[in-house]
């Protein structure tokens, strides 16, 4: 039988056309989440193990006035959030924020992974969650990972401020947001629900590298919306995790401010399934003269940017690379498989009982260095 994701025969959700098809490529699919009727999505199949959908997408850094439908968000057409989604349970968020349209100029990444799954319509919470009373945003935080160097930045990150506060029963600023991704809004969230009359000036989504715990107010890593009136996309240099953003749109410590930036919004309802798979790196000059890495993961034939994993075992050509012990320890006990380890430099094969040591480096060495060569 064919692979989930076509209208007759609908995947849950990105992630489990991946899971059963892990030659699936970034595209439309058709989802139902166990409803009576799919519904078309835009999906990330490579970013982060894949699984993503799309839910937002904005053409510039003005989030105010963003309207929210039931139609398919596109991932290159105009501004929008979907307000289809809004009582699927999520894990994980992503904001990703580029210099052009098309995403290939990325200049900020991350993702949040939620501490318990919540319906996305209640995306935004104050006084829970790690969000401070008087600052609504997104909270329940486990980890930030920046997916700019795809590692794990913060485990103390604990609320992105998304603007200021309003009382619930208002349905004002950031309860508004949550009221637009469940049903639509046709000016968008900072807007009053009966009038065509902006009442917020604020709502934006930021993230704090390292061992640091704080909003905004404190300084942010990257941030993407608006605060008090001014919007912008403003972020550090690639991999960079100082403090380089500030209230109002202002940088530091060499940051970037820009109102001249597109950014998508994604969910992932579970954490992808850890495969096996083959990764290739490679390293190449941009136009710009900039040197970039970009990988093949898989049988894709279509590079992304980035590097394969630094702490996970990766199967290229028949070899598992690991960096250290521990993530040897986890190696499947296959017959016959290859198993090299970086840092102790040994090339082990797996009999059937046991591993082997074929070679280690340094001896291998030592014995060319004997060797006269006459």
């Amino acid at each position: 039988s064919k692979p989930p994701g076509e209208y007759f025969n609908p995947g849950y959700d990105c992630l489990e056309i991946l899971t059963q098809n892990r030659k699936a490529k970034d595209g439309y699919y058709w989802v139902d989440f166990h409803r009576p009727v799919p519904y078309k999505v835009w999906c990330d199949m490579s970013t982060d193990g894949g699984g993503y959908m799309l839910i937002g997408r904005m053409n510039d850094t003005v989030t105010w006035d963003v309207p929210s439908n039931n139609s398919t968000v596109e991932p290159f057409d105009v501004s929008q959030w979907s307000s289809v989604f809004g009582d699927i349970p999520i894990l994980d968020f992503r904001v990703q924020v580029a210099a052009d349209e098309q995403h290939k100029q990325i200049k900020a990444h991350w993702s949040f992974r939620f501490k318990n799954k919540r319906p996305l319509k209640k995306l935004m919470m104050v006084n829970e969650g790690g969000c401070p009373y008087n600052q609504p945003g997104v909270g329940d935080i486990s980890y930030v990972k920046n997916l700019m160097t795809e590692e794990i930045s913060s485990k103390d990150f604990p609320c992105s401020v998304f603007g200021a506060y309003s009382h619930p029963s208002a349905k004002l600023g950031w309860t508004m947001m949550n009221s637009c991704l469940e049903e639509s809004c046709s000016y968008g969230f900072a807007y009053h629900h009966l009038f065509p009359v902006q009442v917020d000036f604020s709502g934006g989504f930021s993230f704090l590298a390292g061992n640091n715990s704080g909003t905004i107010s404190d300084g942010t890593t990257a941030f993407f919306g608006c605060d008090k009136g001014k919007c912008c996309a403003c972020y550090g240099p690639a991999g960079g995790s100082d403090i380089y953003c500030e209230k109002e749109c202002k940088a530091k410590n060499g940051g970037t401010v820009t109102t001249n930036a597109h950014a998508w919004f994604w969910v992932r309802l579970n954490p992808p399934q850890k495969v096996w798979e083959k990764c290739m790196e490679y390293r190449t000059e941009e136009e710009n003269g900039d040197a970039a890495w970009y990988k093949l993961v898989g049988d894709r034939n279509t590079p992304v940017k980035g590097r394969c994993g630094k702490n996970e075992a990766i199967l290229n050509d028949g070899i598992v690379v690991v960096p250290d012990d521990v993530t040897f320890d986890n190696v499947p006990q296959i017959t016959g498989l290859l198993t090299y380890q970086k840092d102790a430099e040994i090339l082990r094969l797996r009999k059937t009982e046991s591993w082997k040591v074929v070679a280690e480096e340094e001896m291998v060495k030592l014995s060319l260095s004997k060797i006269n060569i006459f």
